[in-house]
């Protein structure tokens, strides 16, 4: 803590969240953008449209989560 009380990294861990939620946002909608031709080519392996979805966003999400632990993990061991 500071002289007034808040803690010096709370703009830091901010700005984290914030680039874990841009970060997020533009994947997703990339996503969203290439999804058709995507489901496509997963549904010739015999698997439904849901299904593929489900597997996108799925990938998708642990993706940005793991980028964003490992960038915050070498970001606070500074």
């Amino acid at each position: 803590m500071d002289v007034d009380g808040v803690y010096r990294n709370s703009m830091g861990r901010k700005l984290i969240l914030l680039a874990f939620w841009l970060v997020g946002y533009a994947l997703g909608f990339f996503a969203w953008l290439v999804r058709a031709p995507v489901i496509s080519f997963i549904e010739t392996f015999g698997l439904s449209s849901d299904m593929a979805g489900a597997l996108i966003t799925g990938f998708a999400g642990s993706l940005v989560m793991l980028v964003g632990v490992v960038t915050w993990s070498y970001l606070s061991s500074s």
